[in-house]
């Protein structure tokens, strides 16, 4: 090897050697909250190693310029347990829907930079959250669980308990080592609300890996303003009494959300015959659940998956368990928990169960101030998928659950009211849409005049039904979409993997005022055709 080639390849080793040096000793990262989720962030590591951390941090990505980022503090929290030295930094003061970055620095050098994503406060700004839990046993399962979080890029995460098998030091740290496996390519990490499970033996194991302030384990987070308010419960503790009375005091308080979702860790009606009925949460949580007409209860536990009809507690003609079928009031119950535990049998349907099965899944939600869309993502797939550019566009090749009822499962609000037919709220306390402005009216009949030049849509003349056809050329996610002539998006329907041909699809039609709607095909979020509907009829009021 001649002199300047082997001075070369020592430069390089040495180079290689301080970069490694250089980094600080920090590991382990996960986000969390203590308060409203768009306002704050706990951030935690373990810092395994070097001395006088500093959270440095941006809503402007600075990179590794670490001078150059305009906030900077030491941990609010720190604590050694099961073998963690877990800091905690306890961020305030944040805006709302904004991504922030930030690095750590010690004595012995700068971590990587990651980011996080505040909340959006706007309940019009459509969320979408993952939700699943018991990954205690099977390693390889849940990192590729794991690995499909960070392709999807979620606002969120619900675990429903059971992180680990027997809440152990050891167990916890692989269990952290695999979950940053749940972030993106770019450092985007996802924050996670977690309930407790039969598995984590006392209420602390979550205080201490999670930060949660919540002595008891059951608490309440607000997410899109009024849009979501997410109750997490403890099936470790007693139904009754204290946890009971504070979840009919937070339902009875918390009326004016349009959704209200509970999570927690065992089946109230388990969907395998290997695990016990819990009567006792039926006893006191189901009759609450259908006073206060409770949307969506996110379950674990049984390593089965499952998803409901709407059903409220009942003995009368037809019911099966307890429970009958309600679709006006009832609550749909989804689980139950198959994140790497060892799979059971879904041997113990009911009459209102709509479809179950025995596979490793997490269930992915779209939410809006109409609907929530539900889908079960089968995760014993491959992972090298590229990432999504929003978690409202399924990465290509993402398998789902092809159930007999459809994969995808939707909610209508039961607080739903038609969207206003201007750019203008709803006036407060009198339920009535303003009067659009001129200049709302001039833009409104402007995008009536261009939208004229697409071809009509087709209609279902026995159920009103757009019939709206396209043609693919490869695999494609295609989203359907219906517009007002404000530009304001009415109703949505999702069809992910489709392969290439030609399709023809329905968007159901909820009410609408008489006028011209746009609607709009897109495949992997890209314009591909545009329709026009028109209803007839006399105009809205300032139309004329």
């Amino acid at each position: 090897m001649s002199m300047s080639k082997a001075a070369r390849l020592l430069a390089l080793l040495l180079c290689c050697l301080f970069v490694q040096q250089s980094l600080a000793k920090t590991a382990r990262f996960r986000a969390m909250w203590r308060d409203d989720p768009s306002t704050t962030m706990v951030i935690g590591w373990d810092q395994y190693s070097g001395s006088a951390p500093l959270f440095f941090y941006d809503d402007v990505d600075r990179g590794l310029a670490v001078q150059q980022y305009r906030n900077k503090r030491k941990a609010d929290f720190v604590m050694a347990a099961r073998g963690l030295n877990n800091h905690f930094v306890r961020l305030t003061g944040l805006k709302p829907g904004t991504v922030y970055y930030f690095v750590i620095v010690d004595s012995e050098g700068i971590s990587r930079r990651y980011s996080f994503r505040t909340i959006p406060s706007e309940p019009s700004e459509r969320l979408c959250f993952i939700s699943g839990g018991d990954s205690r046993n099977n390693r390889d399962a849940r990192i590729k669980a794991n690995q499909l979080v960070s392709k999807i890029r979620p606002h969120f995460i619900c675990f429903n308990g059971d992180m680990t098998a027997g809440d152990t030091g050891p167990e916890w740290r692989d269990w952290l080592d695999d979950w940053q496996s749940t972030i993106s390519q770019d450092g985007r990490i996802h924050p996670i609300v977690v309930a407790r499970g039969n598995h984590e033996l006392d209420n602390r194991s979550l205080q201490e890996i999670f930060d949660i302030p919540f002595a008891e384990a059951y608490y309440a987070l607000s997410f899109g303003g009024n849009l979501i308010r997410l109750l997490t419960l403890n099936t470790m503790a007693s139904a009754a009494g204290d946890q009971k009375t504070w979840l009919d005091k937070e339902l009875n308080n918390d009326k004016n959300y349009v959704w209200r979702i509970a999570q927690y860790h065992h089946a109230m009606r388990p969907h395998t015959t290997d695990k016990p009925e819990r009567d006792d949460l039926v006893q006191n949580w189901a009759p609450i659940f259908y006073f206060y007409s409770l949307d969506l209860a996110l379950e674990s536990d049984s390593h089965v998956a499952k998803v409901t009809w709407p059903i409220r507690l009942s003995r009368e003609a037809g019911s099966d368990e307890g429970f009958i079928r309600d679709d006006n009031r009832g609550t749909v119950y989804l689980g139950e928990g198959c994140w790497g535990a060892p799979l059971r049998n879904n041997n113990d349907d009911k009459n209102w169960t709509r479809n179950s099965g025995s596979f490793n899944h997490f269930n992915l939600l779209f939410v809006d101030q109409d609907r929530i869309e539900i889908r079960t993502v089968l995760t014993d797939q491959h992972t090298d998928l590229a990432e999504s550019k929003s978690p409202f566009v399924l990465p290509i090749g993402l398998k789902l659950w092809q159930p007999s009822n459809g994969s995808i499962v939707s909610l209508k609000s039961r607080k739903f009211t038609p969207v206003p037919t201007s750019n203008q709220p709803i006036a407060a306390g009198t339920g009535k849409t303003p009067k659009p402005s001129a200049a709302d009216v001039d833009a409104a009949e402007a995008n009536e005049k261009e939208w004229a030049k697409f071809p009509a849509c087709g209609v279902d003349a026995n159920s009103g039904d757009l019939l709206v056809t396209f043609q693919t050329a490869t695999l494609s996610n295609v989203s359907i979409i219906l517009f007002n002539s404000f530009r304001r998006e009415l109703s949505r329907q999702e069809f992910p993997n489709l392969a290439a041909g030609r399709y023809t699809k329905r968007l159901p039609l909820r009410p609408l005022p008489p006028g011209r709607y746009l609607v709009a095909v897109r495949t992997n979020d890209k314009a591909l055709t545009f329709y026009q509907y028109s209803k007839a009829g006399p105009l809205p009021e300032g139309r004329n």
